[in-house]
């Protein structure tokens, strides 16, 4: 005999192999469902998504929830011009309780479902949603934010799911030359403006950033890194030809240099009107979220301020591949079509549950008619009356199992349980 359905609790065996799961209160009332929503570069202004990148932290995300009891899992991804949100809920009330709270313009937040936000997280992983297409770091980014996916569903999804995303995108990254990242870009755009040869450039921040920057422009460049606590290795300055100096040296390399790059993590406007000198030409770009740059500098004579929000403007749209099936596409439909069968499963668990409900029910019903049974006869009545829920249970559920995921399926589905579920045992 086939085993029962898989259940999130330890099953009781029978002896024919069969198992029931143990009663357990609160089972779900509908198919899970998977919702992303996203803020970014690409629904909003870029002053919009600094004011939500701040309102929507780590210590805010985990408020919603503790506080979203119906919630069974949540995940959050930041990125330098995104904002993620991935969630597992019951029910669409709880989806809008989270809609309800998000912050920013409600139009700026685009939520997408089941195999559309399995399909939007690859994109994303794979950096086809990026800035510079196809750039590594956002996998990495992906995997990060997979370590800090919470839950209190029995049997999770969501950390599988973000590592199935950013192992895919590995495997479907293009061969050759590594892609530009958002750095390179950032690079390439300053050489066009800045309209002298060897410029002298101060790139602000030492860190992964601010390297990749001073790396893509070290044939072309003056380099000067500014660093907060530690300086760069000597390996790295003797690499670029760069000079090291402090932060606290910044306003006597301002005065320096023809173009500035910003990759800090200020926490603020690390830079000002006041900071930044006016008697010749300055291109400023700002790769920062929140900006390191005050965007008031705009208002200065010569001076040029280049943000995340022109760069993503001057991008080169991103090209599908050119084969009929896009394996990234068809990868993301597989991971779903997996995701959705775990979905569906607590449909199953509560029929089960409901079933063995009855059972233990009956059989306490029963012991005044049985008389006293010894261990042995106990387990034998309750293996074969396990084994009778099995035999009437188990060909129907396989069925419901079997309905196709979406609306129909869902209806079908429910109306199906619904049928089979046993009234509650009477007290």
């Amino acid at each position: 005999m086939s085993a029962a359905p898989s259940s999130p609790f330890k099953p009781v065996e029978s002896a024919a192999g069969a198992t029931l799961p143990p009663s357990a209160a609160g089972p779900y009332q509908g198919v899970l469902r998977l919702i992303g929503f996203e803020f970014s570069l690409d629904t909003a202004s870029l002053d919009d998504l600094e004011a939500v990148t701040h309102s929507v932290s780590r210590e805010s995300f985990r408020g919603w929830f503790s506080a979203f009891e119906g919630t069974e899992e949540a995940a959050l991804l930041t990125t330098c011009h995104r904002v993620e949100i991935v969630l597992v809920v019951p029910t669409p009330e709880e989806a809008a309780r989270w809609r309800d709270v998000l912050p920013g313009p409600p139009e700026s937040w685009r939520t997408r479902e089941d195999l559309a936000a399995v399909d939007h997280l690859f994109r994303v992983a794979a950096g086809r949603e990026s800035l510079a297409r196809g750039e590594a770091e956002v996998r990495h980014q992906v995997r990060a934010a997979s370590g800090r996916v919470m839950s209190r569903h029995p049997r999770p999804v969501l950390r599988e799911l973000m590592d199935r995303a950013a192992d895919v995108a590995e495997e479907v990254a293009p061969s050759g030359p590594a892609r530009p990242s958002i750095a390179g870009v950032a690079a390439e755009r300053l050489l066009a403006l800045v309209g002298r040869a060897r410029p002298r450039v101060l790139v602000i921040g030492s860190g992964t950033v601010g390297r990749q920057v001073a790396e893509r422009l070290a044939p072309d460049a003056r380099l000067t890194v500014a660093y907060h606590r530690i300086a760069p290795d000597a390996e790295f300055l003797h690499a670029t030809g760069a000079r090291a100096v402090p932060m606290a040296r910044l306003a006597d390399e301002l005065g320096r240099a023809d173009a500035v790059v910003t990759a800090a993590k200020f926490g603020h406007r690390g830079i000002r009107a006041s900071d930044v000198p006016t008697d010749r030409r300055l291109l400023l770009v700002d790769l920062g979220v929140p900006r390191n740059i005050d965007p008031s500098v705009r208002l200065l004579p010569n001076v040029r301020l280049l943000d995340l929000e022109e760069l993503r403007a001057t991008r080169t749209p991103f090209a599908p591949p050119t084969a009929p099936d896009d394996p990234l596409e068809e990868r993301a439909r597989r991971s779903f079509d997996r995701l959705s069968a775990r979905l569906r499963e607590p449909w199953i668990d509560s029929l089960w549950r409901a079933a063995d409900d009855v059972r233990r029910s009956e059989l306490e019903n029963a012991r005044r008619f049985l008389g006293r049974l010894d261990a042995d006869q106990e387990a034998a009545v309750d293996r074969l009356t396990q084994r009778l829920v099995v035999r009437l249970l188990l060909p129907p559920t396989e069925r419901v199992r079997a309905l196709p995921v979406g609306p129909d399926g869902d209806a079908r589905r429910r109306i199906a349980l619904e049928l089979l579920r046993p009234p509650r045992p009477e007290p």
